[in-house]
C-alpha cells in the first residue's frame, strides 16, 4: 500500500513540476466517436446457392455507413447485385443511391454517404448468387 501512495505521490509532484513532459502531449486529445442508432440485421433463410446475406446501417453525426455481406454456398460461386441506400419519405421508401458490385464467393461492400438530420435510411440489397434472385432490407437508422 506505501509503494502505491509513494508512487501516485511522486507521479503528481512530477506532473505538477512538469518533470519531462512536453507541450505536445498536452496539445493530444481523444476525439469522441460515436455510432449512432447502429442496426444490425442478419438474414439466413434456406437457399441453394446463398449461404447468408447481412446488412447494417449506422452513422456518424450526418454520415451514413450503409453495409452489405453476401455469402456463397459454393467457394467458387458467382455474386452479382446492387446496395440501394434508401429514406423514408411520404409514407414510403425512396432510392437515394446505389452501389453495384460482383465478387466469386463472398462479397462486402461498404460506403458513406451524407444524409440529412431528421430523415430515416435503411439499406436494401438485390443480389444473384449462381442464379438464385433474393432481396433484403435492414434496420432503419434515423440521424
Amino acid at each position: 500500500m506505501k509503494l502505491k501512495k509513494i508512487g501516485a505521490t511522486a507521479m503528481a509532484i512530477t506532473l505538477l513540476a512538469g518533470g519531462g513532459i512536453t507541450n505536445a502531449t498536452y496539445a493530444m486529445e481523444l476525439k469522441e466517436q460515436t455510432l449512432t442508432k447502429v442496426d444490425y440485421q442478419a438474414i439466413t433463410p434456406l437457399w441453394e446457392s446463398i449461404s447468408g446475406i447481412s446488412l447494417s446501417i449506422s452513422a456518424e453525426g450526418t454520415t451514413l455507413y450503409p453495409e452489405v455481406y453476401i455469402k456463397a454456398k459454393s467457394s467458387s460461386g458467382s455474386i452479382s447485385g446492387t446496395m440501394y441506400l434508401e429514406r423514408y419519405d411520404l409514407g414510403r421508401w425512396i432510392s437515394v443511391t446505389s452501389w453495384n458490385f460482383k465478387g466469386t464467393s463472398y462479397v462486402f461492400l461498404s460506403k458513406s454517404y451524407t444524409g440529412m438530420s431528421g430523415v430515416k435510411y435503411r439499406t436494401r440489397v438485390v443480389v444473384t448468387v449462381d442464379g438464385e434472385k433474393a432481396e433484403a432490407v435492414s434496420g432503419i437508422c434515423e440521424i
